[in-house]
């Protein structure tokens, strides 16, 4: 029996220990707690859902006809069109010159992805260097020959201007692609605020229309209150996203500096390529081995006929 009782009073120490416990823990709150809890997120789940019902149930309105909404202004439609415009083309003329920059597609992803975990871009022979190497290992093979001479004067100047097309590539990329690039990442703060400005104006027009469907004086006036603080909020976001655009208006026409540094880019390479492409031809032209073999060929047959006589 005594040890009865004494399990029952550990058992009830244990109890009462383990019931403070729950009472201190945060994470079990009393029945009260957690009812007030369950209502308040059901309260804000109503809520947003009727918010997004309004919403929906007013781009169906709009996209039928059947109900009014608000129009922006002529001049703030022009600036969203022109940054558009500018977004669209600047990534049409960005791939294209990553494109002729590097026309591997397995090179561009890969290069894609370093940038995306902060590495930088590898460093690869051009195929106009890869053309010289080629030319130069050739010529080492046969540097005995006339042929091999010339293959190795070749493959130095190939070598010469895949070097210059690798600092083109390099500065085309730098002074080209990657400021739009760094623009058009940019532009995603841009896009969530015309987005938010979207939802808002959304709330704004089926505020009025609630107004408009009101069907007494008193829900009218009601409701109106709904109206005046979805127009304050729309005033407030239409200002940020303007201000936005137009700072945004502004650096898409300082791009075309960028512009007139690609255009001095490929003048300098195609400036260099015309020379070194002017003197390897002298060079290949006027080898001082051009001929030897031939010469060679031509008195090793005259004597071959000679001792057969």
């Amino acid at each position: 029996m005594k040890k009865s009782k004494a399990g029952g009073s550990f058992k009830l120490s244990y109890y009462n220990e383990y019931k403070s416990y729950l009472s201190c823990n945060t994470m079990f709150k009393p029945e009260e707690e957690c009812q007030a809890h369950a209502v308040k997120t059901f309260t804000e789940f109503n809520q947003f859902f009727m918010h997004c019902s309004r919403r929906f149930a007013q781009v169906t309105g709009e996209k039928l006809g059947t109900v009014q909404r608000t129009d922006y202004d002529r001049e703030f439609q022009d600036l969203c069109n022109r940054v558009d415009k500018h977004s669209f083309w600047a990534s049409m003329l960005t791939s294209k010159v990553e494109l002729v920059l590097q026309p591997n597609p397995a090179y561009r992803f890969e290069d894609f992805v370093n940038e995306k975990i902060g590495n930088e871009r590898e460093i690869r022979h051009t195929y106009t260097e890869q053309l010289g190497i080629c030319m130069l290992n050739a010529g080492s093979d046969m540097s005995s020959s006339d042929y091999g001479q010339a293959l190795l004067i070749m493959g130095d100047y190939e070598n010469r201007i895949g070097e210059a097309e690798h600092k083109m590539i390099k500065n085309a990329y730098v002074k080209f692609v990657k400021p739009f690039l760094e623009a058009a990442a940019k532009e995603g703060a841009i896009n969530s605020e015309r987005r938010t400005l979207t939802a808002l104006r959304l709330d704004l027009d089926a505020a009025k229309n609630r107004v408009r469907d009101a069907k007494s004086a008193e829900e009218m006036k009601n409701l109106e209150h709904f109206v005046d603080e979805a127009q304050k909020k729309f005033d407030e976001q239409y200002t940020i996203t303007r201000e936005m655009l137009e700072e945004r208006d502004i650096r898409n026409a300082e791009m075309v500096e960028h512009v007139e540094d690609l255009a001095k880019v490929q003048v300098e390479y195609f400036k260099a390529a015309h020379e070194l492409a002017i003197e390897m031809e002298d060079k290949v032209l006027n080898r001082p081995t051009k001929g030897k073999d031939m010469r060679k060929r031509k008195s090793s047959g005259t004597s071959s006929s000679s001792d057969e006589e």
